[in-house]
């Protein structure tokens, strides 16, 4: 063969192959899918860290598949009144996703207390999208200025100090349990909806101290309406370097809300992945990534098995925990 011939081969090999690239990209996007408004469903209300994300999230997420990302909230019993509704209504068919927070899913889950009307094989899951680390915060009148006031006060008070949870067995609760257990206080634990409500009652001076998330503290703390005493997480919170962790104060405790998507079992596949990879390019949107930064999120990305083996991880740890707190 000569050269002139050569390069014609090399040539149409190379068509060939890059059309086959083109085809099997192309066979990634399900056939009509998306073609109408793909809705978002969210077991806490409107204006709290879990919601905020996942606004932030449709805005980036509409771009890429081309529709109306619509949000939903159904606040009630720590997400297991939308989890309840997710599993009876919603329709194995890409067009209903729903939030999860890990460890609150597991906690309704696994607690017979709790009759659930679901169980984690309802789930498909789809990505996890952020790792909210917990914190304690108060107000900004509160005599409470750092982590050791509150602990002294609640040692020398035990059960008076109330101290408010977004819902038995969120991981809010379950830190609540932790710092009681580790530091030999007891506080009189008032269980809210969600966090807006959790933090009107912290700042209104209904509750002392609030025990949430970062992202749920964040802007009240910039705006001078109160202060974190303590992040728990390894390290500390970069837009938050003032406020300790609970390690640094020698308590060991690190705790997160970790929140992804999920499609009702039976969903296919195809549009599974499709999704997976749609909220994937979402996350990279730059706008997306700054406005999750100054909402105080924390971005933690697992596909569809990453996430998948994460949730199972989480199983046996949330038996453990709901036995601590329904002694």
């Amino acid at each position: 063969m000569n050269v002139k011939r050569l390069s014609s081969f090399v040539l149409c090999l190379v068509l060939i192959v890059g059309l086959g690239a083109l085809q099997a990209a192309a066979a990634d996007k399900p056939k009509d899918f998306p073609n109408r408004p793909v809705t978002i469903m969210v077991g806490f209300g409107a204006g709290g860290s879990s919601d905020v994300g996942v606004r932030i999230l449709a805005e980036a997420l509409k771009k890429v598949i081309g529709q109306t990302i619509l949000v939903e909230n159904k606040a009630g019993a720590g997400g297991q009144i939308m989890w309840t509704d997710f599993k009876n209504n919603a329709k194995p068919d890409g067009y209903t996703l729903a939030l999860i927070n890990v460890p609150q899913l597991q906690t309704t889950v696994f607690d017979p207390t709790r009759k659930p009307a679901f169980a984690m094989k309802d789930f498909q899951p789809v990505a996890n999208h952020v790792q909210d680390p917990g914190a304690i915060f108060v107000r900004t009148e509160s005599p409470y200025k750092t982590l050791e006031d509150l602990l002294k006060d609640a040692k020398a008070r035990p059960k008076q100090i109330k101290a408010s949870t977004t819902g038995i067995g969120s991981d809010d609760h379950l830190s609540v349990l932790d710092v009681e257990r580790k530091a030999g206080v007891q506080f009189n634990t008032v269980h809210l909806v969600d966090t807006p409500t959790a933090l009107r009652q912290v700042l209104g001076g209904h509750t002392d101290v609030n025990f949430d998330n970062v992202g749920g503290f964040l802007s009240a703390t910039k705006s001078g309406q109160g202060r974190m005493l303590a992040v728990f997480d390894e390290t500390r919170f970069p837009d938050a370097p003032d406020v300790p962790t609970m390690r640094e104060k020698g308590i060991e405790l690190i705790s997160s809300s970790t929140r992804g998507y999920v499609y009702p079992a039976g969903t296919p596949m195809e549009i599974v992945k499709y999704m997976e990879d749609s909220i994937k390019k979402a996350m990279d949107d730059p706008d997306h990534v700054k406005r999750m930064k100054e909402s105080g999120l924390a971005l933690k990305f697992m596909g569809v098995d990453d996430f998948a083996k994460f949730l199972e991880s989480q199983n046996e740890r949330a038996k453990d925990l709901i036995g601590l707190y329904r002694k």
